[in-house]
């Protein structure tokens, strides 16, 4: 087992607390080497981003529902009472 109160390049003491050798900047662990946010950290992210911000009203939300539903939710209710009654 490699003596951890040592550095492994050059042999010269370090603390155990240490991530890195100070006269060699040999890297000690290589654990704590920072591989950035993974990619389901960035997604959580970017969602969150999109919801900051200004909030939208309840009479905003039900136009928007309105234009991208309603003539889906139109045709569904006129293809059902023409079947009812047609």
């Amino acid at each position: 087992m490699p003596d951890r109160s040592r550095c492994p390049k050059c042999g010269e003491r370090v603390s155990p607390f240490a991530a890195g050798c100070a006269i060699c900047g040999a890297d000690l662990d290589t654990r704590r080497r920072d591989t950035g946010p993974t990619k389901t950290k960035q997604a959580g992210s970017w969602l969150s981003a999109l919801t900051s911000g200004r909030t939208l009203n309840t009479p905003l939300w039900l136009v928007v529902v309105i234009i991208f539903f309603g003539g889906t939710i139109l045709t569904a209710i006129v293809a059902f009472l023409t079947r009812l009654f047609g």
